[in-house]
C-alpha cells in the first residue's frame, strides 16, 4: 500500500513538472478574409522564431507552444477567440493583434483589462489605439504619425509636397488623415484632395479618378493591404503615373499580385523594421536564419514576416525574465521593464506612458526585381 502511494505521489509529481514544461503563447489574427496575407506573414515570422528557441532548449527550459487561431478579420470573432483561448490554453502572452476596429472595439468594451493578458505587437500604429491605449497592449513598432512625419518630411524636402490622400473609412484611416491635416501646414505640405476609401474595398477605379483630378504632386494612401494594392492597380490603369506613398501595411507582394511590375516600379512604402529581404542588420539576419531554418518552404520574406518575428522575440524575452514560472501577470511586468537592441532595432518600455517601443521608420521604394530598395 505504502509503496503504490508512494509510485502515485510520483506520478503526480511527474505530471506537475512535464506541465510546468509548456509556456503557451497565443497567434489571433486573420489566415482567411481581406488580411489574410498579413495576417500569414505575422504568424510564419513568429513560428520560426519560437521553432528556433524549441530547437534550443526552450525558454528557461520550458517549450513555448504557439498557438494559432483565424478571426478571419471579424471583431466579433477575434474577441471570442481571445477569450476562448485565454480561458482554455491559459497563455502568458497574445501576440500579432490585427485590425483598427477590433482593438477599438476591444478598447471599448474593456476586453483587455477582463482577459489579464499582455498582447504583444498591435497593428496598425493608429494613435487611437495607443492614447490613452491599454496598459495590456505593448506595440513594438512605431505608429502611424511617426511614418505619416517620415513621408511628409520626405515629400516636402523633395518639393513633391502637393498631396491628395487616400484614405481607409475606418479608425485608422480617420486618424491617419487627420493628423496629416494638422501637421500638413507646418510641414509646408499642401493637402489638395481626400478620398474616403470603405473597409478592403477594392473597386477604387472612382476613388482613382478624384484623386487624379485633384492636382496633387503626390498620392498618399493610408489603406489597408487590399485596398492599398487595387489603388495602386486603378490609378496606373488611367494612366496616373503620379508617385504613391504608403504606410506600411501595404506589402510588396500584395502590390504585385494586382499590377504588373513595370506598375509596381516606384512605388514608395513606409517602413517600420529593417530590411528583410537584405541581410544589412544583425536582426534581418537572425531573422533570415530562422526563417531559412525553420520555413524553409516559404520563399519570400516581407515586412509583415520580421514584424511578427519582432513581436515573438520581444514576447519570448519578456517571458525568459519572467523566470521560470511565468504568468500573464509576471511577463507583463518583465515587458514595462524592458529595454532591449534586437541586433539594430532597440525596443524600450521603460520611459513611455502608452507601451510604445520602437521608433524606427525608413521608406521603402519598390526597384525593377520587385523588392523593396531602402
Amino acid at each position: 500500500m505504502k509503496v503504490w502511494k508512494a509510485c502515485a505521489a510520483a506520478l503526480c509529481l511527474m505530471h506537475g513538472l512535464a506541465g510546468a514544461q509548456e509556456v503557451v503563447v497565443a497567434s489571433i489574427g486573420p489566415l482567411t478574409g481581406p488580411l489574410a496575407d498579413n495576417g500569414t506573414a505575422n504568424y510564419e515570422g513568429a513560428k520560426a522564431y519560437f521553432d528556433q528557441v524549441n530547437a534550443q532548449g526552450g525558454i528557461n527550459g520550458q517549450t513555448i507552444r504557439l498557438v494559432r487561431e483565424d478571426d478571419q478579420y471579424k471583431t466579433e470573432e477575434t474577441i471570442r477567440l481571445v477569450q476562448g483561448v485565454a480561458k482554455r490554453d491559459k497563455p502568458v502572452a497574445f501576440i500579432n493583434l490585427l485590425g483598427s476596429a477590433t482593438v477599438s472595439t476591444m478598447l471599448k468594451q474593456g476586453v483587455f483589462d477582463k482577459v489579464g493578458v499582455p498582447f504583444v505587437g498591435i497593428t496598425p500604429g493608429s494613435e487611437s489605439l495607443r492614447n490613452p491605449g491599454s496598459p495590456w497592449l505593448f506595440h513594438v513598432q512605431a505608429g502611424d504619425y511617426a511614418q505619416i512625419q517620415s513621408v511628409l518630411k520626405h515629400l516636402s524636402t523633395v518639393g513633391l509636397n502637393r498631396i491628395a490622400v487616400a484614405y481607409q473609412d475606418i479608425p485608422f484611416g480617420k486618424s491617419g488623415l487627420a493628423y496629416i491635416d494638422q501637421v500638413a501646414p507646418q510641414m509646408k505640405v499642401e493637402v489638395l484632395g481626400r478620398v474616403p476609401i470603405p473597409s478592403a474595398d477594392e473597386k477604387l477605379q472612382a476613388a482613382a479618378q478624384q484623386l487624379k483630378a485633384s492636382g496633387a504632386s503626390t498620392y498618399v494612401v493610408i489603406l489597408t493591404p487590399s485596398s492599398g494594392a487595387a489603388m495602386v492597380r486603378d490609378l496606373r490603369a488611367i494612366g496616373d503615373h503620379t508617385p504613391i506613398y504608403s504606410l506600411s501595411y501595404v506589402p510588396t507582394a500584395a502590390i504585385l499580385q494586382k499590377v504588373p511590375l513595370k506598375d509596381a516600379v516606384g512605388v514608395a512604402l513606409a517602413q517600420v523594421t529593417p530590411n528583410p529581404e537584405t541581410s544589412s542588420t544583425q536582426l534581418s539576419r537572425d531573422f533570415r536564419a530562422a526563417m531559412d531554418k525553420y520555413l524553409p518552404e516559404v520563399k519570400t520574406r516581407s515586412s509583415m514576416q520580421i514584424i511578427g518575428y519582432v513581436n515573438a522575440r520581444v514576447a519570448g524575452e519578456a517571458i525568459r525574465r519572467a523566470g521560470s514560472n511565468p504568468t500573464p501577470e509576471k511577463v507583463h511586468a518583465a515587458l514595462r521593464g524592458l529595454r532591449v537592441d534586437l541586433g539594430g532595432y532597440p525596443v524600450d518600455f521603460t520611459e513611455t506612458r502608452n507601451n510604445v517601443g520602437a521608433a524606427f521608420v525608413d521608406i521603402g521604394v519598390v526597384d525593377s526585381r520587385g523588392r523593396l530598395k531602402y
